[in-house]
């Protein structure tokens, strides 16, 4: 009788292998993360490039301040996913930019903060 559960569930993965699996994807997942976060913020820059041209001079205010923010957005994203293709290289640079990542998902997303 002790053994009912895994006679009923046979197809069921052995102890420990979706903890393993978990493993072997989550470098994969922190790249995709990365990349993903790179690209929104590229796409952000360009954004605040066309925003800021197709708007009249009187109402887009701080020409300077937008060539800075915008400038700014493009080289995080650019890093971000010129990070994402190294990341099995450079461990501690992959994990600043999942970091830098994650805390760009939770603030403009607002899943945690």
């Amino acid at each position: 009788m002790a053994d009912r559960p895994a006679a009923i569930h046979q197809g069921l993965a052995p102890v420990g292998f979706v903890v393993r699996q978990q493993r072997a994807i989550a470098p994969r997942r922190a790249r995709l993360l990365m990349i993903n976060s790179g690209t929104l913020l590229i796409s952000a820059a360009w954004s605040v490039i066309i925003i800021h041209s197709t708007s009249s001079g009187t109402t887009a205010g701080g020409g300077r301040a937008f060539a800075l923010v915008t400038f700014l957005l493009f080289l995080l994203g650019v890093s971000l996913v010129m990070v994402a293709l190294v990341a099995y290289r450079f461990r501690r640079a992959a994990a600043v930019g999942v970091a830098i990542a994650r805390a760009l998902r939770r603030y403009l997303l607002g899943l945690g903060w």
